[in-house]
């Protein structure tokens, strides 16, 4: 039998994935998660950079970075700019200040289509789950584990889960397009 438990489970791991994936999605609001996982080189190996420094955000423009090893300064401030993120660096002996550039109506639009392609990614990880399920279902009752009326309860309990979770990707992906079209 299938342990729905379990199943409830990968959903909302795909829902987390989901989450995750939008907090790199800049939307005009100042966030550490822009860059808590940039690598930097640090003694010698590659080292995400919130293990190197303390990051908080000031205000809503800008990401405040205070290396606990000021030596590693130029070291954080090369793996800010091979990262990609398009934010300002301005540095002083003790602190990193990155700043968001404002966004144009073209990256808005580019951003809002990030969006709807990472909320396809995550139905069609739904849609696989769901997949499985089924057959998993399906080869239970084959072999006689489970009766019919079992089958159709199982298939009816599995699509109001998915139906569910497609709700809060949705849910999530609205309120973050809403943030980018807005912010």
């Amino acid at each position: 039998m299938i342990d729905f438990f379990k199943e409830e489970i990968r959903f909302k791991n795909v829902v987390l994935k989901f989450e995750d994936d939008l907090k790199l999605l800049r939307a005009g609001r100042a966030t550490s998660a822009l860059v808590e996982n940039v690598r930097v080189e640090a003694y010698g190996v590659i080292t995400p950079l919130s293990h190197l420094a303390a990051l908080s955000t000031p205000d809503h423009k800008s990401i405040l970075v205070e290396p606990w090893d000021k030596s590693l300064m130029p070291a954080i401030e090369q793996g800010v700019r091979k990262s990609n993120t398009g934010l300002g660096i301005v540095s002083d002996k003790e602190k990193i200040r990155l700043t968001l550039p404002l966004l144009s109506d073209e990256r808005r639009k580019e951003l809002v289509k990030f969006l709807k392609q990472k909320m396809e990614e995550a139905r069609i990880s739904v849609r696989k789950i769901r997949d499985d399920i089924w057959k998993t279902v399906q080869e239970e009752e084959k072999a006689k584990l489970i009766s019919e009326n079992q089958k159709f309860s199982q298939k009816e309990k599995m699509e109001k889960m998915v139906m569910e979770f497609n709700k809060k990707i949705e849910e999530i992906a609205a309120k973050k397009e809403k943030e980018i079209t807005e912010g």
